[in-house]
């Protein structure tokens, strides 16, 4: 009635045929995965990379204009900066400082060259010596002296000059200030 030769033979045919398949998708599913942990990764370190150049910035509070010289202009800025929201800690001393004048003059003071242009004053919960903010309610001073600053001039009277400070992990903090219109030697004025 039934051939049973030839079925036995169809059997494992198709048997062997579905082991192939099974092999050939599990091999597609590894590399599928692999790649997958591999996008993942990169993905992953985009992300933090992206949110540290946003997120890790300085809040530039009261910024001080001292008149020292008899020339009538300021000559020594002081800077009041905290960390902003979500800011890991911030090494004050290895940012870059750019101070540009409507003149077209500018120039950019790293705090790894310090050569006397840049000093640091802690004032709120920080120990001496140190120029790291950690948490929010750090206060530190930094004071560019602009008579050794080269690049810039001291700032004239009643004048706009842009200050950028830019953290090392790229974030950036914009302030626009204006001189005032009258300056006296000895005197000290909230650039605003």
């Amino acid at each position: 009635m039934f051939d049973t030769d030839d079925r036995g033979q169809v059997g494992i045919g198709t048997l062997i045929v579905f082991i192939a398949m099974v092999l050939v998708a599990a091999i597609a599913a590894g590399v599928l995965i692999n790649t997958a942990g591999l996008l993942q990764a990169q993905a992953q370190q985009t992300g933090e990379e992206t949110t540290s150049e946003v997120s890790d910035v300085v809040q530039v509070g009261e910024i001080v204009g001292i008149a020292n010289s008899s020339d009538e202009n300021i000559d020594k800025v002081n800077i009041s900066m905290r960390l902003a929201s979500g800011s890991d800690p911030i090494n004050l001393s290895q940012m870059s400082y750019t101070i540009s004048s409507p003149t077209g003059e500018a120039t950019v003071l790293s705090g790894n060259e310090n050569e006397g242009y840049l000093s640091f004053d802690q004032k709120q919960s920080l120990e001496s010596g140190t120029s790291v903010l950690k948490d929010q309610e750090d206060l530190m001073v930094v004071q560019f002296d602009l008579n050794s600053a080269s690049g810039i001039s001291p700032l004239d009277e009643d004048e706009q000059y842009s200050i950028i400070a830019q953290a090392p992990a790229g974030g950036q903090t914009y302030k626009q200030v204006s001189t005032p219109r009258n300056i006296e030697n000895s005197s000290s004025y909230i650039l605003s």
